[in-house]
């Protein structure tokens, strides 16, 4: 699967003191993206990760390539970077977890493992950069959805086109009351405004998710949607792959 994401339920109110966290001055990344199993042969590689938050959710969304999520929790909870991080981040919680240890580390990653609902990403390019969206829900919906669309192939609503050519991967997350779609890019980020605004507007892509909405309310017409997805936007802490440090 070529995303994954885990989410934390932090303090709301310190995007500046976990950007710092994670900043390239302060972040040390992974000693290497290219994942191993226990004999030491190549499984896969880490091509990338985003970190966003809004409101009390941070997610961080995942790209990999030919591996699963337990061998990525492996690989980074043995990372001197994450760990580091981990205890910076600390003070910025809602939940306190214990991710000193690798077993430990390992056991908040699965915990906070999301579901992909529906992904599309016809190959593995390198993104230069991730968008994330935050849908909020009514009451009791994550329950809900998880139970209605709580598989990882079935076909995307919100689908790649060739229109589109800098958009290179859409996802949907899905954790306890946290729904959040991702759509990653290789050119600039307002290829990603048109092509929501065609594909979910235009195209009525994410029309089934209404039911499960707080507010399900229909946009009358381009900028009322636009105004709502500048709404739905986390905020992006951080954002590094295999191109650079974004």
């Amino acid at each position: 699967m070529p995303l994954d994401a885990v989410t934390y339920r932090v303090a709301p109110g310190h995007e500046e003191e976990l950007t710092e966290v994670f900043s390239p001055h302060n972040f040390t990344r992974v000693d290497s993206p290219v994942i191993k199993n226990g004999t030491g042969e190549t499984v896969g590689m880490l091509l990338g990760t985003g970190l966003f938050v809004q409101e009390d959710v941070m997610v961080r969304v995942i790209h990999h390539d030919g591996v699963g999520a337990a061998r990525i929790a492996h690989h980074m909870s043995v990372q001197k970077g994450v760990h580091d991080a981990e205890r910076a981040i600390l003070p910025y919680l809602a939940e306190p977890r214990d991710t000193e240890t690798p077993e430990g580390f390992r056991e908040h990653f699965h915990r906070s493992l999301m579901t992909v609902l529906e992904q599309h990403s016809p190959d593995e390019r390198p993104a230069a950069g991730t968008v994330a969206l935050r849908y909020p829900l009514r009451a009791g919906a994550g329950a809900e959805l998880a139970a209605a669309r709580a598989t990882a192939n079935v076909r995307a609503f919100l689908r790649l086109a060739e229109e589109y050519p800098a958009i290179v991967r859409t996802a949907l997350f899905l954790h306890e009351d946290t729904l959040v779609r991702v759509v990653q890019y290789d050119g600039h980020p307002y290829n990603v405004v048109s092509y929501l605004a065609d594909r979910c507007f235009g195209q009525d892509a994410e029309s089934w998710l209404v039911p499960y909405l707080r507010a399900p309310e229909r946009h009358p017409d381009r900028d009322a949607y636009l105004a709502r997805v500048h709404e739905q936007a986390m905020f992006s802490l951080a954002h590094m792959s295999v191109l650079g440090v974004g």
